[in-house]
């Protein structure tokens, strides 16, 4: 299946987390200071005895014997004769003195009540803005229940559903300019399994080889979403309604591994951020690699690039928080190119037609076996007053057919959306229509269409931390299949969504 997804077991997890687990014990036992000597956020302790504390078990190791203190399992003693693995020089710059106040400290508790825990009274700004090693854990979900009423041949639904249930793991190591990023998903459709969702690397080699500004060049690697158009592009966590639109996943790239080079430039009077990748097909972020996959050996290329124009943007990348009193305007574009053929079943079977929802491959002549996909997205938003507005619009054309004599295949749609607060940063109306034409469904001969017609709001209770949300849909036909849209091929009919969206 083209959109088969790389599932981690429950086991792995744990499997992993041991090692985790592991490493950290090992370090625990391999550093010279004990553990018990800290405790952080105790506020009968001044943090000046804590560190009169560390300064004397430093004076206590440099006076030992080097023989007495032998090596750390796997470690040397240090070559240059000293008799401690550490020095007063080791100290960092940072480290709380007597005389340095660590208000920090005072409001983060750390210990072992009916499980471990770390515990912080508020947001605290830790100033880790320079430190090389940065680990971050996040997480959100989002909670749904579906009402579908067909008014066609697919089947009424009605259920609860755990849309999305994502842990992530983030940070930097070795230098601030090399990150990395994970993201687990456990879904209700999933079961008992976990996937690796997104595993990436990036490497800021401009600024660090060549002294140039913090994000002008960079390489990145790993499984990830593919530069193409903007709904993709943006976090579902972030979006409007409770998902994307239908033609949005019709011309979908998706996630793949890849290599890719983004960067920005500041030399022309608007900025420009742009991004490129190569990458091992069209939708195939879970596809089985090796020779036990499914895959062509064809490599695909996309590349999408997007500047703002008129104003300050802001933070959120659609909803107008911050009431914008003066016009701020974004625009972008992208395009993905693939050759694919059929020795990689998980690519030839991954494009859909119009209007059937039904898979290219499966309407093409059999003895049809390679044909080429170009993909092209321009999109323009902006924000004033509260108000929100993003258009995108999409052409695809599949050409060069090999085996069979079929023509080139044209397809076209887009996705319109407004949004309003109507109560500035809490309420939000919402609107959208969206609209997919073409002949792939008819192989070259009349236009086929469907349209997907939405509406519905947003009560951010805690902005997109904590959000509610619901919206309706009628669709006339749907030529797409997505799970996490709930829309299936040929659905036509209403749909609800009511959806809980939790984040920290």
């Amino acid at each position: 299946m083209a959109e088969k997804i790389l599932v981690m077991r429950i086991s792995l997890a744990s499997l992993t987390l041991g090692w985790l687990v592991a490493c950290a014990t090992l370090i625990l036992l391999c550093a010279p200071i004990e553990a018990q000597n800290y405790v952080l956020g105790d506020p009968t302790e001044d943090v000046s005895t804590n560190t009169s504390a560390l300064e004397g078990q430093l004076s206590q190791n440099a006076a030992l014997p080097r023989s007495s203190l032998g090596e750390m399992p796997g470690i040397p003693l240090p070559a240059n004769g000293s008799h401690s693995y550490f020095s007063h020089d080791d100290l960092p710059a940072s480290f709380p003195s007597s005389t340095v106040e660590s208000n920090w400290l005072e409001s983060v508790q750390v210990g072992y009540d009916g499980g471990f825990l770390i515990a912080a009274e508020k947001s605290l700004d830790l100033e880790t803005a320079d430190s090389p090693f940065l680990l971050r854990i996040n997480g959100w979900g989002q909670l749904r229940q579906i009402t579908f009423s067909s008014e066609g041949a697919t089947a009424d639904r009605n259920q609860f559903q755990l849309a999305r249930a994502r842990l992530i793991l983030s940070g930097s190591a070795f230098t601030k300019d090399f990150d990395y990023y994970i993201q687990l998903d456990g879904r209700s459709s999933s079961g008992d399994n976990l996937r690796l969702l997104d595993y990436f690397l990036t490497y800021d080699i401009g600024h660090h080889k060549w002294g140039l500004k913090k994000g002008t060049l960079a390489f990145k690697t790993g499984k990830y979403k593919m530069p193409f158009h903007l709904a993709r592009y943006l976090s579902a966590r972030e979006l409007e309604f409770c998902d994307r639109s239908m033609a949005s996943t019709f011309f979908d790239v998706n996630r793949s591994l890849a290599w890719g080079l983004y960067g920005r430039t500041d030399r022309s009077r608007i900025p420009l951020s742009w991004e490129t990748a190569i990458f091992n097909g069209l939708v195939t972020g879970g596809a089985e690699t090796g020779s036990s996959g499914n895959l062509d050996n064809n490599f695909a290329y996309s590349a999408r690039a997007y500047c703002y124009p008129i104003g300050d943007w802001g933070t959120e990348p659609l909803a107008d928080f911050e009431g914008h009193c003066h016009l701020a305007t974004r625009i972008g574009a992208g395009f993905a190119n693939s050759t694919i053929d059929s020795s990689g079943s998980t690519e030839f079977g991954a494009i859909r037609v119009v209007d059937s929802g039904q898979t290219l491959a499966s309407i093409l002549p059999a003895d049809a076996n390679q044909y080429t996909v170009n993909l092209y997205s321009v999109d323009a938003s902006m924000k004033y007053l509260g108000w929100s507005a993003s258009f995108e619009y999409y052409f695809r054309q599949v050409g060069d057919i090999q085996g069979a004599a079929v023509p080139d295949l044209f397809d076209h749609g887009h996705w319109l959306q407004f949004g309003k607060f109507m109560v500035p940063e809490k309420f939000q109306l919402l609107a959208r229509w969206s609209r997919v034409e073409g002949n792939s469904g008819t192989l070259g001969g009349a236009n086929q269409q469907s349209e997907e017609i939405s509406g519905g709001f947003v009560w951010y209770v805690r902005d997109q931390h904590a959000k509610f949300s619901v919206d309706a849909t009628h669709l006339d036909g749907a030529p797409i299949s997505s799970s996490a849209l709930d829309i299936f091929p040929g659905d036509a009919g209403w749909q609800l969504r009511t959806q809980i969206q939790f984040a920290f």
